[in-house]
């Protein structure tokens, strides 16, 4: 479970956020790309207009790399988000997305909830081995992170799968499990204690192809956050 707001240092988002406010219906947000939108309730873009997965983690590696994230650490990722995702029954760009607002896909990231969420999706269970080290990790590091976070590995709390699971595959919904543990309103995906409420509509956004520049926006006061 995820107790902590996620808050990607890549991202320029500032804050802990405590509450949110009656939201306006849904509107275009004025970005070089008019596919992004402010999200709100419990809409999620449909799956058929996300990025593929190749698409979306191509796009991301240039990013990945500045925080010093090597090419043999970046295939193994990739290797990985593919195989255990297809092993849960879901698509990869989803767990991809998940990772960027995460730990932005940085293999060394420090672990979150007082360091028991680590690995790309910090989650509990993962190795915290590479935690603020030097590039790279191991390769079973990275890959036994990615499995816990996906379809799990024998340690309690939340995983793709399992909220897949339990929310009918409802994306928006799982994203809330992941992150807060449980969906408290599924009509108000910002919802989120714990957790960020900011989750659900950034990763949507993510999906749809927002990139560094996009997201500080994004997570700010023009979203209703």
């Amino acid at each position: 479970m995820h107790k902590h707001q996620i808050l990607a240092t890549t991202m320029l988002l500032i804050g802990n956020i405590i509450g949110v406010s009656a939201a306006p219906p849904t509107s275009n947000l004025e970005t070089r790309n008019a596919s992004l939108k402010c999200w709100y309730g419990s809409d999620f873009p449909s799956e058929q207009d996300w990025l593929s997965f190749d698409t979306l983690f191509e796009k991301w590696r240039p990013q990945f790399k500045t925080q010093g994230d090597t090419d043999d650490e970046l295939n193994t990722m990739k290797e990985a988000l593919r195989s255990y995702s297809q092993q849960g029954g879901f698509n990869p760009a989803l767990t991809t997305a998940m990772m960027i607002q995460e730990s932005a896909g940085n293999t060394c990231r420090v672990c979150g909830d007082g360091g028991v969420s680590c690995g790309l999706l910090q989650v509990r269970g993962a190795p915290k081995d590479c935690e603020n080290k030097t590039h790279p990790c191991p390769e079973s590091s990275i890959r036994k992170g990615i499995q816990c976070g996906t379809v799990g590995c024998g340690v309690e709390g939340s995983n793709i799968k399992n909220c897949a699971a339990s929310q009918g595959k409802k994306w928006g919904e799982v994203l809330r499990c992941y992150n807060s543990g449980t969906v408290k309103d599924p009509s108000n995906l910002r919802v989120a204690s714990p957790g960020d409420p900011r989750y659900v509509h950034l990763i949507a956004n993510i999906l749809l192809g927002a990139d560094y520049a996009n997201l500080g926006e994004l997570g700010g006061g023009k979203c209703g956050f």
